[in-house]
């Protein structure tokens, strides 16, 4: 049909021979004729870059490739086949140009008029390389064929000549050539509407190929039958499973069917590889415990299949006869095949379609006058399409009696009616037969593995052994022969019984299809997942890195100490750095004062900080005013106290002056960072004599009175918070005023001294008891219900838990106990790391040591619950403010620990990397939003990583908060139990020494008793003897 058209085909293949038939053309290597390489764009073509691109990769997906050998002279045909070009693309025709500038100047005459060509060049005249790329890189939205490819012999191959006029030579895939009059062929068809037909010279385009991925795909798994011979389970580590082709990606991918722990239906390894393996890595190779099996195999290629079921004890089996490997590869290549054809059937043109000929379809239809009416729906019975299906099954599920049912009757004498019985497994009157060896009945010890599946036909086998064993017998009976006496309960009134279902049969009718009754509007996956929100999976519960804050100046070589948010900010953050000097360097640096840094980063330049604020000493903790955030409190290392105020500016809250808006880029680049200096700081003779450690804001409501005898409610609670705590390595509790330091702020003169001071002191020794931790207790009560105001938790250098009591008095001849508790189970003899309240259990202590984490409970005498000790030394915990379940716990190797008590409680649920040395500081962002929640993690380099906590450890799971309340009650009742046990061992013990002693006693005055008796009787004795002698004697 379409050589019928009137398209000259110069190309020699095209001409007709002798016979009047066309010669069947030689497909030309489009390799060959193209090069290895082609020029132009690669990837997206607004996006993309510019370079070589393979020419095997640029043919990939494409039915036909058009050459354009063109010039400059030839732009007004270059720009109708940019028009058609992105139709043609779609129907899969790779455009690539060739240009022949240097081709017309040597046919013919020089171009006149002296015009540059596209490329840079004179019209006529050969391109250079720059001109060239140039040309494809800006004008020509399609590949070119490099400038070194020899023009002459692509033309001398299709069989072209070049004039100066344009020339398209369409070829397919195959590189069958379809036409050389594209130019005219375009001209027909400006829009390429007709391509690869009509005027092309093509064919339409096949059905689409399927995929081998989309082929094992809609293969699924193909586990062999149970109990077939020749196959063997084997266990391959997932990490090897891209290595045998048995995944296309090791992580798990959405976008990518075999990826991750997704495995292929089967694959192919071979036995040399294996066993060389084997001989490399030796046990550590997965496939060493069975290499005799291995080298037993006959054949190279062995089969591996995926079984989810593990029928043969592994999820991966393989074939280990060559019986087994040709059956299941006979049965893979009928199911690929299967496969195939099905994918055939659905791409293969419909019959029947098309066509539109004859005369019936030049006529036009008649109208049809339809005419819809609305009338109601008659009721009918409902009529099951799948119900004979289904009885058909349940009676092919079902057992039917095929023999006539035994009948047996037993009987008993009258008088025997009512005798007690006595059963037992063996009688005195029971004859035992013994066994005797028969060679007729014993049968040869065998193993025989037997499966028995049920069908439709029965099979009776029957077996003799040998078993003498008596056994029990069962009797049948009726009720009414032995339960004469329970006639009056009614158990025969049977027709009572269906008078009373068939009343109660429809309304029970009625009840079950209410229950079956669906909601078509319901939204099935509106709340997919939310009861499971908080469970912690390894798959979804990653930390993820937003922002990396270091500076080389300020931060290099330097830990970070502490580290603070902005208050009602989720994108400024604030942290100290200290020297990472050991123990004699900064001895002989002690005393001397040097400039410390507290930077501000903000989330908007992670490059340099936002603000610097410099300090005397260095600052080991900090915090904001919670009253007013402008204010910022520090601990120094020298024990004084440091205030800094800062502007809107300086937190992140407003831009800076509008002079420093209209500066340039690179003068905001070499702009200094704005410095803050401090305002204020404390006396330092009145100060802590070691570094400030801790700092604690006590209750707006809470004034303290004269030389801290007590303290009591007489602010309104919305008062601002006057009064904080702080502590140190000198083992004081010191109580500053911040309201008197701000009536005096702006006064250099002001001598700020706190108001009140407590020592703690070792009972044992005397000795100072360094501090490192406090917690202020709000909430306290005494027996007879009056709040206590003046208590607090403290932390200690050696990993105990103090409960003091900064008000306490001492008597006349005796210090002040200001500690009224001691808790030695945490103590490690090294400072205890972290010390925080839970944010939903008031009452709730978290303890955090080198070795283990410690919950205790205000009130109780004994830690509530200690964690199993681990080989990596923590060093901080932290809360989490959401989920009353969960606790993380930084490392020192910079990993960090999520223990989740609503999983499990033996050991953590969940572990992750926060930075790559130790980490220092850990500190949440939250301002009550559970959709967005960030971790600051600081480490050891002065690095100070933004962690994003994933949802499913933000949001409660279900019931968690109980759960989590219950499971403090049950571990608090354990420890009452052991209380109460271990007093009443005491108790018992303190009575079985009294009443040892008192026996004791006893037996030494019944002895001393029998002493006295027998001294008695000879004195009697001797006067007796004496009386007989007197009477000798007369």
């Amino acid at each position: 049909l379409f050589r019928s058209r009137p398209h000259p085909s110069p190309h020699p293949l095209r001409a007709m021979a002798e016979g009047g038939e066309a010669e069947a053309p030689a497909p030309i290597d489009l390799l060959a004729l193209l090069g290895p390489s082609l020029k132009g764009k690669t990837g997206d073509e607004e996006a993309g870059s510019f370079g070589d691109v393979p020419t095997e990769e640029a043919l990939s997906g494409k039915n036909a490739v058009g050459i354009y050998f063109g010039s400059n002279d030839t732009k007004e045909f270059t720009d109708s086949l940019i028009k058609a070009r992105a139709a043609l693309a779609e129907k899969g025709l790779l455009l690539v140009y060739v240009p022949c500038d240097g081709a017309a100047a040597e046919g013919g005459e020089e171009g006149e008029g002296g015009e540059e060509a596209a490329g840079g060049e004179a019209a006529g005249g050969a391109l250079s390389q720059e001109a060239y790329d140039e040309l494809l890189h800006t004008q020509l939205p399609w590949l070119g064929v490099q400038l070194s490819r020899p023009m002459e012999e692509m033309l001398t191959a299709l069989g072209l000549t070049f004039e100066g006029e344009p020339l398209l030579a369409v070829l397919s895939a195959e590189g069958q050539l379809w036409t050389t009059a594209g130019a005219a062929a375009l001209a027909e068809d400006p829009e390429g509407a007709a391509f690869p037909v009509g005027p092309w010279g093509g064919t339409p385009p096949g059905p689409p190929i399927l995929s081998e991925t989309e082929l094992l795909v809609r293969m699924g798994t193909v586990p062999p039958e149970p109990g077939l011979s020749g196959l063997k389970g084997i266990f391959i580590n997932s990490k090897n499973y891209p290595v045998i082709n048995f995944t296309d990606q090791a992580e798990e991918d959405d976008d990518i069917p075999f990826s991750g722990m997704k495995l292929k239906p089967y694959t192919y390894i071979y036995k040399s590889e294996i066993l060389e393996q084997v001989k490399k890595m030796g046990f550590a190779s997965d496939y060493h415990p069975q290499q005799k099996d291995f080298e037993k195999y006959p054949l190279e290629e062995i089969l591996l299949l995926f079984d989810p079921d593990k029928a043969y004890g592994d999820k991966i089996l393989w074939c280990t006869t060559e019986e087994s490997y040709n059956r299941e590869k006979e049965r893979i290549t009928e199911l690929r095949q299967a496969v195939q054809d099905e994918w055939d059937r659905e791409h293969s043109p419909k019959e029947g379609g098309g066509g539109g000929g004859g005369a019936h379809g030049e006529e036009d239809e008649p109208e049809e006058n339809i005419v819809v009416r609305d009338v109601p729906k008659e009721a009918r019975e409902w009529v099951s399409e799948s119900a004979e299906n289904t009885h058909e099954e349940v009676r092919n599920f079902s057992v039917a009696n095929n023999r006539p049912l035994l009948q047996v009757m037993v009987t008993r004498p009258r008088q025997a009616f009512g005798k007690s019985t006595k059963f037992s497994d063996s009688g005195e009157n029971n004859n035992h037969c013994r066994p005797q060896k028969d060679h007729n009945f014993a049968p040869p010890k065998k193993e025989l593995e037997m499966g028995i599946q049920a069908v439709k036909e029965t099979r009776t086998c029957a077996c003799q052994t040998t078993w003498f064993r008596p056994v029990n017998k069962s009797t049948q009976y009726s009720p009414e022969h032995f339960l004469e006496k329970y006639k009056e309960q009614g158990l025969d009134r049977v027709d009572e019984l269906s008078v009373f279902l068939s009343a109660v049969s429809v309304g029970v009718e009625e009840a079950l299809q209410t229950n079956e009754t669906v909601d078509i509007f319901q939204e099935e996956f509106a709340h997919l997942g939310e009861e499971e929100a908080g469970a912690i999976t390894k798959t979804h519960s990653k930390l993820k890195e937003h922002p990396n804050f270091h500076d080389v100046t300020y931060t290099k070589g330097k830990r970070i100490e502490w580290v603070e948010w902005v208050p009602g900010s989720s994108d400024m953050v604030v942290s100290s750095c200290c020297e990472n000097m050991p123990f004699g360097e900064r001895l002989e640096t002690s005393g001397k004062a040097s400039v410390s840094t507290v930077l501000v980063w903000s989330f908007q330049d992670s490059l340099s900080p936002h603000a610097i604020l410099v300090a005397p000493w260095e600052v080991t903790v900090f915090k904001f005013y919670p009253s007013d955030c402008k204010y910022l409190i520090g601990g120094l290392g020298n024990g004084q106290i440091a205030v800094w105020k800062l502007s809107d500016a300086d937190l992140g809250h407003a831009l800076r002056d509008k002079s420093s808006m209209q500066k340039s880029a690179e003068e905001e680049k070499n702009s200094p960072i704005h410095t803050v200096a401090h305002k204020q700081i404390s006396m330092i003779d009145d100060s802590h004599k070691k570094a400030v450690m801790a700092i604690e804001f006590m209750p707006a409501t809470i004034e303290v009175e004269r030389r801290g005898k007590g303290a009591s409610e007489k602010n309104p609670p919305d008062a601002p918070i006057k009064y904080f705590l702080t502590v140190a390595g000198d083992g004081q509790v010191m109580i500053w005023d911040f309201q008197s330091l701000l009536e005096d702020f702006n006064n250099s003169d002001f001598l700020w001294r706190p108001v009140h001071r407590v020592q703690l002191q070792r009972q044992d020794s005397g000795t100072e008891m360094g501090l490192c931790h406090i917690l202020h207790c709000h909430d306290r009560y005494d027996d007879k219900g009056n709040k206590l105001l003046t208590n607090f938790y403290a932390s200690t250098e050696e990993g105990e838990l103090v409960f003091g009591d900064w008000a306490a008095r001492g008597e006349e001849d005796r210090k002040a106990e200001v500690v009224k508790k001691f808790f030695t189970t945490s103590k490690t003899f090294r400072p205890m790391l972290s010390l925080e309240r839970s944010p939903f259990f008031s009452d709730i202590l978290l303890g955090v040591t080198d070795w283990a984490f410690y919950l205790f409970k205000d009130g109780l005498s004994e830690h509530l619950f200690q964690s199993s000790y681990t080989s990596t030394y923590y060093t901080r915990g932290v809360w989490s403010p959401t989920r009353p379940s969960v606790i993380f716990l930084g490392l020192v190797s910079g990993g960090i620990d999520i223990w989740d008590f609503s999983d499990q409680s033996h050991k953590a649920s969940l572990s992750d990397t926060g930075a790559s040395v130790a980490i220092t500081s850990m500190i949440f962002c939250y301002h009550g939003e559970d959709k967005e929640q960030k971790l600051a993690v600081g480490d050891a380099q002065g690095h100070l990583h933004i962690q994003n906590i994933p949802k499913n450890l933000i949001k409660q799971s279900g019931r968690e908060l109980e759960n989590m309340r219950k499971f403090l009650e049950r571990e608090e009742h354990r420890v009452n139990y052991f209380k109460e046990r271990h007093q009443e061992l005491r108790d018992l013990k303190d009575n079985m020494e009294k009443q040892a002693q008192m026996a004791a006693d006893a037996a030494t005055a019944d002895t001393g008793k029998a002493g006295v008796d027998e001294d008695k009787e000879d004195a009697v004795a001797e006067a007796a003897y004496k009386k007989l002698e007197m009477e000798r004697s007369e």
